[in-house]
């Protein structure tokens, strides 16, 4: 008797979710997901940065970003930032899903947002 061996490889595009969206949908889950995202990446003033403009980013706020985005993918999220006319903005939802932080006691011990 002979086998025939075969595999099948599935190849997977992560839909990555808008923070907008989802914060419609799960408002609190939304922060949760979005407040550790920042911490890790250690964020805050990047952000902050790209929400006054995004001129004065340093290697340092690129890095955190970047670490900011990964821990974001990982819980299917898109970026934090998104680009508008060339420049770094905030990605639609993140400014307003970092308002609801205090409301929420997500950022207690943390440096006040300014943005």
């Amino acid at each position: 008797m002979e086998w025939e061996r075969t595999s099948v490889h599935f190849k997977e595009d992560p839909v990555l979710r808008r923070w907008d969206t989802e914060a419609a949908h799960d408002p609190e889950t939304t922060a949760i997901d979005l407040a550790h995202a920042i911490q890790f990446g250690h964020a805050q003033s990047a952000l902050e940065a790209v929400a006054a403009g995004g001129l004065g980013l340093t290697a340092a706020d690129a890095r955190a970003l970047h670490f900011a985005n990964e821990m974001a993918e990982l819980r299917h999220y898109g970026p934090l930032i998104a680009v508008d006319g060339g420049l770094p903005v905030l990605a639609p939802g993140v400014r307003e899903v970092i308002g609801s932080f205090d409301s929420l006691l997500l950022w207690h011990d943390q440096p006040p947002w300014n943005l």
